[in-house]
């Protein structure tokens, strides 16, 4: 696949995740979507999933609230999964480079979110003044799309500026932070894994964890068959003594 090929479909994968707002907010924007797509896309699928999955728990908590933006993770995943590829890196170097990238872009984002963008409102209360609603909606799609569009190419001239100028900036990083993250990038899994359990277990579910723990410490049971065997269970409880539980709560008199 020739290079130019690759900056087309990689301007895709970019467009395609900035442009999940426009489809109901489906989160396929998440690096544990992107990511693969870009190892696809590069001929590493494998690669693509480690990184996403890397990246995913360390981005886990990057939700926009209110007025407030998380960095534009799009591009950190993209950007850094693609040097990882293409330099045959270590995956920790995704997390090195993946939030200063994103936190660069959503600098830009944000320019265009307070320019460009306010500029359009303007105009499209312009157009709403005289009840042009057509005029409004073009606005709103010009400006609109052609946001995310910008952001895309944004993203495919960081790939274009290529491994090169990467390494360049990482030889700036002194060697004891790259170390720190190094071991920061092993512990993140069992911090997201911990921050999951935190959430999920409660008294009444933290036999059923024990039990798999159990069966994967002296049963030697992959991970698949214990993520079977709770489905089954799961769908035993739910089918049998949900009803059950349900029907003792049920005060209607009717």
């Amino acid at each position: 696949m020739g290079q130019a090929v690759q900056v087309i479909l990689i301007i895709l994968v970019a467009f395609f995740a900035y442009m999940h707002c426009y489809m109901g907010s489906t989160m396929h924007n998440r690096p544990i979507i992107v990511a693969p797509l870009v190892g696809l896309v590069l001929g590493d699928l494998q690669t693509g999933i480690i990184i996403g999955a890397t990246l995913e728990l360390v981005f886990m908590g990057a939700f926009p609230v209110g007025a407030s933006n998380p960095p534009d993770f799009v591009s950190g995943t993209i950007i850094s999964t693609a040097y990882v590829i293409l330099s045959g890196s270590e995956v920790t170097a995704a997390v090195v480079l993946a939030v200063p990238i994103a936190t660069l872009v959503l600098l830009f984002d944000n320019f265009m979110m307070t320019v460009v963008l306010t500029w359009a409102s303007h105009i499209a209360d312009g157009y709403a003044e005289k009840g042009d609603i057509k005029g409004v909606e073009r606005v709103q799609i010009l400006f609109g799309i052609g946001n995310k569009l910008v952001l895309a190419l944004v993203v495919g001239a960081g790939f274009i500026v290529g491994v090169p100028v990467i390494e360049k900036i990482l030889s700036y990083i002194p060697e004891f932070v790259t170390y720190g993250l190094d071991v920061a990038a092993g512990v993140i899994p069992a911090v997201g894994f911990a921050m999951l359990a935190r959430m999920m277990i409660s008294k009444k579910t933290a036999a059923f964890l024990i039990l798999g723990f159990l069966m994967a410490a002296y049963f030697g049971i992959s991970v698949t068959g214990i993520a079977l065997f709770g489905v089954v269970v799961a769908l035993i409880y739910v089918n049998f003594m949900g009803k059950k539980e349900v029907v003792a709560d049920d005060d209607n008199e009717f």
